[in-house]
């Protein structure tokens, strides 16, 4: 683009912080070169990278002068150095972090607008040293995990920017123009120039938005809506799928695989975004992260009858983990906080990366065998038949007096049943609830059964401690009690007659 005399003055030098964001809008694309909230009238153009600027200059209409713009507004050359894993697992789930020199000054950036609030849309560190800041390295540590970074991507920008005045000196509009090279293990592997004109003050009439719109596209320039994203520049791996897919609604007719992915996957943000929160320093975001890990292991229960069976027990143990052992909504304040302390402890641990890692795998290639290509709605209506017949197997062998062994089967059995409803309830709403609905009174009276028998249990365990008349009172309590429960199992069977035939499909 013509320049006019206007050069750099020392004013340059001491821009603020806020104004060195804006490299960022070009090397790291913000949200004015990407068409989130554009000025009215604003245009984008994507033009080869060596092509001759053309003249925007026509007095005939208006447009007296181009004029290059001076102070903090003046050009400029920013060179950036993108930071990731190997695999570009930041950049792929939308976080980019950056060092970044201009007019010899060192900088750490960091930009997440996805992951707003839980992230910073920008924040900018002095460069005091090379090691890239700890407080940066913690907040995207459930992002990055075990991944070493180091730089897989150098930008240099070449920035100009101009005015267009009439007459009088009055600027109409202001021109940016950014030619950026990309270079990747020492190549250059991209150059890009995008040009932005946006209208300022009077603005630009509708004969002179037309003419330089001409102007520019004869050179070859293309008019678009949003410049492309960094990661599109970049190409292949940093265009790759996140490792935190963003929830979406399930359906019965997909491949059993992709249903189970996505439903990992779901559990998997949701334990980030907690963690995320509490790495932001809001440490009751323990509970939800607690809650999420709590309800994958349930999840991964109800799959269990169709996953491998060594591949999700280990899992069940390491979510087992991360779940806390004291109840955090505990109303006393200490037992609460010991909780939280302990779960964020942990948040900072290899294993807790470790299982991060793995979840991360489990989400993109579950191990369901045969079962992986049929479609959903299929495997968890057989899932749910196969439940409900062995809980009619086990409760048809029983009877009020049958053992104790026989009792705790039943009630293991209809457990097994919640579990598989907690996952065909996503595609399959209506009839779980049907099912559940039709059992939920025979469960409370199994789960009446089951807190006698452990009590049953733990008395015959404190018996031996007592006095002979401790354990002639102690006695008479257990025979009322055991006459008690002989009548929910009575109860409980007699109900089960009529349940059983609603249970028919």
């Amino acid at each position: 683009m013509a320049k006019g005399k206007a050069s750099k003055s020392r004013s340059a030098r001491r821009r603020s912080k806020a104004t060195l964001v804006a490299p960022a809008q070009v090397a790291l694309p913000g949200p004015s070169g990407n068409g989130s909230t554009r000025p009215p009238g604003q245009r984008l153009y994507d033009m080869p990278y060596s092509t001759p600027a053309p003249r925007l200059i026509n007095p005939a209409i208006g447009l007296h002068n181009l004029v290059a713009r001076a102070g903090h507004n003046a050009g400029y050359e920013i060179d950036v150095t993108l930071l990731d894993a190997p695999d570009y697992r930041l950049t792929r789930s939308g976080v980019l972090l950056a060092h970044r020199i201009l007019e010899g000054r060192g900088e750490w950036f960091l930009t997440a607008p996805d992951w707003y609030p839980l992230l910073p849309k920008d924040r900018i560190e002095t460069m005091g040293h090379t090691d890239l800041p700890e407080e940066f390295a913690d907040l995207i540590r459930p992002l990055r995990r075990r991944a070493t970074l180091g730089p897989v991507a150098a930008l240099r920008c070449d920035r100009r920017e101009f005015a267009l005045r009439d007459d009088e000196g009055q600027t109409l509009a202001l021109l940016r123009d950014d030619k950026v090279t990309v270079r990747r293990g020492g190549l250059t592997t991209a150059r890009y120039r995008e040009v932005m004109i946006t209208p300022i003050g009077p603005g630009l009439t509708e004969q002179q938005d037309a003419w330089l719109d001409r102007a520019i596209t004869q050179v070859g320039a293309a008019s678009v809506q949003k410049f492309p994203r960094l990661v599109n520049r970049l190409g292949a791996p940093a265009t790759g799928l996140t490792d935190f897919p963003v929830s979406r609604a399930f359906e019965a007719d997909v491949p059993f695989a992709m249903f189970v992915s996505q439903l990992l996957g779901l559990r998997l943000r949701q334990i980030v975004e907690a963690d995320l929160a509490i790495r932001g320093g809001n440490l009751e975001a323990a509970e939800q992260l607690a809650a999420q890990a709590a309800r994958l292991r349930m999840e991964l229960k109800g799959l269990s009858f169709v996953l491998d069976p060594d591949w999700v027990e280990d899992l069940y143990d390491e979510l087992d983990w991360i779940i806390l052992d004291d109840d955090p909504r505990s109303t006393d304040p200490a037992v609460a906080a010991k909780a939280r302390e302990s779960l964020v402890g942990r948040l900072h641990s290899e294993r807790y990366l470790a299982l991060l890692d793995r979840l991360v795998t489990a989400t993109r290639a579950p191990k369901l065998g045969d079962a992986s290509i049929l479609d959903t709605g299929k495997v968890l209506s057989d899932l749910l038949v196969s439940v409900v017949n062995r809980i009619r197997r086990v409760v048809d062998r029983l009877s009020p007096d049958s053992p104790q062994q026989t009792w705790e089967d039943a009630w293991r059995s209809l457990g097994q049943l919640q579990w598989v409803a907690d996952i065909s309830t996503h595609v399959m709403a209506a009839e779980t609830d049907r099912i559940q609905r039709r059992l939920a009174k025979s469960q409370r009276l199994l789960d009446q059964i089951h807190e006698y028998h452990l009590e049953a249990d733990e008395a015959v365990e404190s018996a031996a401690g007592m006095t002979p008349r401790e354990a002639f009172e102690a006695g008479r309590a257990f025979e009322r009690k055991a006459e008690e429960v002989h009548g929910l199992k009575t109860e409980f069977l007699a109900l089960w007659s009529k349940t059983a035939r609603k249970l028919e499909p």
